[in-house]
């Protein structure tokens, strides 16, 4: 997650699910990278990147609470008021 502000691990299975809150610094560089597992298969995401989800010019909006669901092929942000969610690619 946070380079300044490590959780650790935290193991997770089908179903479980888990929170936490952080503050957007004044530069809007906070990001969280999470790592993900799966039998034969690992994948990492920046689950909260300031510019992207605390700023209200990018296309998916600003996100104050931000809800996941992880899914092999892809992650996916839903949306608060409803529309359809949005999906986002694994990192490189």
């Amino acid at each position: 997650m946070n380079k300044e502000e490590d959780k650790g691990v935290i193991s997770l299975g089908p179903g479980d699910s888990f929170d936490f809150r952080f503050r957007v610094n004044l530069r809007k560089t906070t990001v969280y990278t999470c790592s993900f597992a799966w039998p034969g298969n690992t994948a990492t995401f920046d689950i909260l990147r300031a510019d992207r989800d605390d700023n209200p010019q990018s296309k998916v909006g600003v996100c104050s609470e931000c809800i996941w669901s992880i899914h092999e092929p892809a992650p996916c942000r839903y949306r608060r008021d409803g529309g359809q969610p949005n999906w986002f690619p694994w990192a490189s």
